[in-house]
């Protein structure tokens, strides 16, 4: 029933619905928790907008299984009325009265159950209760009444009582801690006043110590992590400091009031919760891989959370950006060649998803499952893609592009159309070629080359293999006896085309390199 309800609900998200008919504009989350008990009690307060007169307003809420597991509805009320309503195994369907059929709307919903999903009650690698929230795609849902989708931001509130032999992390600031002596409980108050998706807002509930890392720009930054593994995950958070900094200067100001970086059970390596990120317990080493990993899931909080994608088909707006953000950041801090080495490793990761039979463009709204378009289509293609398009632009002006559609959609939602069409009002030559076929063709150069000698002259033969067409300029570095000779550069449009070696670089022993200067995503191909 569990696998059967998590394919309705991914099913689900599939719709667009940004175009929903009402608007979320705030959550409130009362949550209790109880020492040895599995159950989590919720007081929730949802406000919207009605963007259309409705007699029943339609909330995600998974409904409880046959197994026991997830949250019931006990009581759905708005200011001085009770209201009627039903829950569906996707769903919480709630009639309206007349007079709450239009305009603004709070209502206050009760809940209690095990969910089962979203808000994750296990036990970390200690064996240690905990309690995290783990909402991407589309899982708040399993424990909490939202639009679950990430065209819809809202602003959060939590008040967390949990025992006092643990601690509360979530988004945005703590406003107060208050005891409740009677039950050993603390009540732990957060407030997150920007607005942001319900796949990155979250708590988590363990047994943690938590440091200032430091302070940049007046934003905060903590690491917080397990007792039992202090040293070496609170060594790893050292790096995130300047990793802010450098993304303040290449982008724009930091979007939230502080930044936690948070171990924790997450399923994934990280997972980039607004200003409270979630990283996997044992990712945390100290070392090259975990530095790039902070720097991805923190690029994340002005892609992806401030600036969010519309609908799931212009995911690699999240995911390809924080990708190519921590390879400029690897630019930057490790220098050329490991910039290079990291954009061959991308490359590698493309062509390997598409020689498995992947067949899907940038934009893709056609794989089924959310969890399968977290692949190397939106991640390190996504990331090619900007590479090449700062090339195209020139650095300065690729630069300004990223702060202006920064500051354009920062706590909106964005599709690659926006994103396009900013990009080409800045540049002086016609991006609209570049954007069809790199974000709407599926695929990427397939090249084979070789030289040819006809009639006492040689020639450079480029032929493209891969199904379709694409048009681009490319770089191929002509070298003799292990000596580089010359750059050569081509436009390259068509199926098979020749191009002339000048006389003074031919000869029988010459050797080709394509692409020297890592500026295309391309295969070679024999």
């Amino acid at each position: 029933m569990l696998k059967y309800l998590l394919f309705c609900s991914l099913l689900f998200s599939l719709r667009f619905q940004a175009q929903s008919p009402y608007d979320v504009q705030h959550y409130q989350l009362g949550i209790r928790i109880v020492k040895g008990s599995p159950m989590v009690f919720i007081d929730e307060s949802i406000a919207l907008q009605l963007l259309e007169p409705m007699a029943r307003l339609e909330l995600d809420l998974a409904g409880p299984l046959a197994n026991g597991s997830g949250m019931k509805v006990l009581a759905v009320t708005a200011p001085n009325q009770k209201l009627t309503f039903q829950q569906t195994l996707t769903s919480l369907q709630i009639d309206l009265p007349t007079n709450l059929q239009k305009g603004a709307l709070t209502l206050s919903i009760k809940l209690e159950g095990k969910p089962a999903d979203g808000l994750i009650i296990g036990a970390n690698k200690f064996g240690d209760t905990t309690f995290f929230a783990d909402n991407w795609p589309n899982r708040a849902h399993f424990w909490y009444a939202c639009h679950d989708h990430p065209s819809d931001k809202a602003t959060y509130a939590f008040l967390v009582e949990a025992p006092s032999m643990y601690q509360v992390v979530a988004n945005g600031i703590l406003l107060s801690k208050t005891p409740k002596p009677e039950r050993n409980a603390v009540v732990w108050h957060y407030a997150m006043g920007e607005p942001i998706p319900t796949k990155v807002a979250v708590v988590g509930i363990a047994d943690f110590v938590s440091k200032e890392i430091g302070v940049v720009h007046d934003i905060p930054i903590y690491g917080t992590v397990y007792p039992k593994d202090s040293v070496l995950a609170l060594a790893s958070f050292e790096v995130a400091p300047a990793i802010l900094e450098f993304y303040e200067a290449l982008v724009g100001p930091y979007p939230f009031k502080e930044l936690n970086n948070v171990q924790s059970t997450t399923r994934y390596g990280g997972m980039e919760n607004a200003g409270c990120i979630f990283y996997d317990e044992n990712s945390l080493l100290a070392d090259i891989r975990s530095k790039h990993l902070i720097a991805h899931e923190v690029a994340h909080q002005w892609f992806g959370d401030a600036v969010s994608e519309a609908d799931w088909q212009h995911l690699w707006l999240s995911e390809g950006f924080a990708t190519y953000l921590t390879n400029m950041y690897i630019e930057t801090y490790e220098g050329q060649a490991a910039f290079y080495k990291q954009l061959q490793s991308d490359r590698i990761r493309v062509s390997n998803l598409y020689n498995k039979g992947f067949q899907q463009a940038l934009v893709d709204s056609l794989t089924p499952s959310l969890l399968d378009r977290l692949n190397a289509n939106a991640y390190q293609k996504g990331a090619w893609v900007l590479h090449m398009l700062r090339h195209e632009m020139g650095d300065s002006l690729f630069k300004v592009g990223l702060q202006q559609f920064y500051t354009t959609y920062k706590y909106q939602n964005a599709t690659s159309q926006d994103f396009a069409h900013l990009m080409n009002s800045l540049s002086p030559k016609d991006l609209a070629p570049f954007f069809s076929q790199w974000l709407y063709q599926v695929g990427y150069p397939q090249l084979r080359t070789r030289i040819l000698t006809q009639k006492g002259k040689q020639y450079i033969e480029i032929t493209q293999v891969q199904a379709n067409l694409f048009a681009f300029p490319l770089e191929i570095s002509i070298s003799q006896n292990g000596k580089s000779s010359a750059v050569l550069h081509f436009n390259v449009s068509k199926r098979k085309e020749q191009f002339e070696i000048s006389a003074e670089l031919t000869g029988m022993d010459i050797q080709l390199m394509i692409d020297p200067n890592m500026k295309l995503l391309f295969e070679s191909v024999k």
